[in-house]
């Protein structure tokens, strides 16, 4: 590790001095210029040539200009390695890894996504899976062949500070309110913690052909302004069942005609209280398609 003379050109001189100067000048050549500072830059720093910087530990290569060193390897001379000084992926369009990354305890970070071409993580060829943030919300986005499947023995989805569902391997689905259980499945079926509310239909007119669509509602309050000369209905479901409410105006003797899918207990119809302002309320039970089956109704509320 040398750098024995200023310049590697050799003078006419007599033979033993040749010698030690050719010499002197091959171990320069066979050890890279080596030293702790550069080698002399009129005589030596050829452009192309190499120079082993004992100072930092860094192998350079002279640039074409021959006015400066680029950086190639870092060394560590006690565990025998070499990384690259300078390592610039951004002009290498298509990197490769050859074998597993190691992020050596630091972040890969992302910016905030604008559109689909930058701050993405994306897996699959056709960018089936995409995971990003756009500056206001985060995406686990998939577009591709296929469906997204998160496993495990068991998921758990956390808030800031509590639990919003578990989905448990052969066992439950646990749904959380203010990180209190609220709805569990279980073998038999649903647990509910609480009250469940079904959504109710309260409309305050009411005359001629009135249409319930049982896939919005399952409860109705009624209030007859007019008769009704046909109740009719509308995406019900099998099994589903509830209470429709029928409420006299002021006038009072408002009457119901039912449409063909409502059944009443020996095809009775539907008799209601005929006072100005009475109250009823009919049960229901959806027993097939087209087969709304009315309870008895109970009348007069006050």
């Amino acid at each position: 590790m040398t750098q024995n003379n200023a310049t590697i050109t050799i003078a006419n001189q007599s033979f033993p001095s040749f010698r030690t100067e050719l010499n002197q000048t091959l171990q320069d050549i066979y050890t890279n210029f080596s030293g702790s500072s550069d080698p002399d830059a009129t005589n030596v720093a050829f452009a192309g040539s190499l120079y082993y910087d004992t100072g930092d530990n860094i192998l350079k290569l002279r640039n074409e200009d021959a006015d400066a060193y680029i950086s190639l390897f870092t060394t560590d001379q006690s565990a025998d390695t070499a990384v690259p000084t300078n390592l610039n992926v951004v002009v290498d369009t298509s990197p490769q890894l050859g074998g597993t990354l190691d992020t050596n305890g630091q972040l890969i970070q992302f910016g905030d996504s604008g559109s689909a071409t930058d701050d993405r993580l994306q897996f699959g060829a056709s960018q089936d899976l995409l995971i990003y943030h756009d500056g206001s919300n985060s995406y686990i986005t998939d577009s591709g062949t296929g469906n997204l499947k998160i496993g495990g023995s068991q998921i758990d989805i956390e808030g800031t500070s509590e639990t919003m569902a578990k989905f448990i391997d052969d066992g439950a689905v646990e749904l959380y309110h203010n990180n209190v259980k609220k709805i569990e499945t279980t073998a038999n079926g649903v647990t509910v913690t609480g009250t469940a509310i079904a959504t109710t239909d309260t409309d305050t007119s009411n005359s001629g052909t009135v249409d319930l669509d049982f896939a919005t509602k399952q409860n109705f309050v009624l209030t007859l302004t007019g008769n009704i000369t046909s109740l009719t209905a509308s995406n019900e479901q099998v099994g589903q069942s509830g209470f429709i409410v029928f409420i006299q105006d002021g006038t009072g003797g408002r009457t119901v005609t039912l449409h063909g899918d409502y059944e009443t207990a020996g095809g009775s119809g539907l008799s209601l209280s005929t006072a100005a302002s009475a109250t009823d309320i009919v049960p229901y039970v959806v027993a097939a398609s087209s087969r709304i089956l009315l309870g008895t109704p109970q009348k007069a509320f006050s």
